[in-house]
């Protein structure tokens, strides 16, 4: 039985048709997210490698009862056979209705399935949502810190780490 709400959303493997919804997602997510401290115009002006993404695999996306793209996760494995939960991003609109929660298990479940012994991901300190999220499925802080500049912003990422 699925944790109530997750049945609302409909995973799949993105498709080329999915890479425009992908990207609004992703600069949606990040204005509303990140805006407030990492300038939204910063954000809004970017732009992204989904096709990259999805010719690497390892994307699936959320539909929402519409059948519109509500979010998305890229979830690799790395050559040591560790998980990677690449990126998860979901559309403010479907914030806290479940789409995250039903990604993040999807990305997860796959890697498990993939023999990983454990999955790992990097947040942005100040991303208190998403660490939430991350928090109440089971990620822990490992204590692992990434310092980068992205297009002249200072971020510090923590590393969560779920053992699978």
């Amino acid at each position: 039985m699925s944790e109530p709400g997750l049945e609302r959303f409909v995973l799949r493997p993105a498709a080329l048709g999915d890479l425009p919804a992908v990207s609004s997602t992703l600069i949606a997510a990040g204005v509303e997210a990140w805006g407030p401290w990492l300038d939204a115009e910063r954000i809004a002006s970017q732009t992204t490698q989904e096709h990259e993404w999805l010719a690497a695999g390892g994307l699936v996306v959320a539909d929402d009862a519409q059948g519109v793209v509500a979010g998305f996760v890229r979830f690799d494995v790395a050559a040591d056979g560790t998980g990677w939960i690449d990126l998860l991003y979901t559309h403010p609109r479907a914030w806290g209705h479940g789409a995250g929660r039903a990604l993040l298990a999807h990305g997860t479940g796959a890697l498990r399935d993939a023999g990983c012994p454990c999955a790992l991901l990097f947040t942005e300190e100040r991303n208190a949502r998403a660490r939430g999220v991350y928090e109440a499925a089971g990620f822990r802080l490992d204590g692992e810190v990434r310092e980068r500049d992205w297009h002249g912003a200072r971020l510090r990422e923590l590393r969560y780490r779920l053992a699978l």
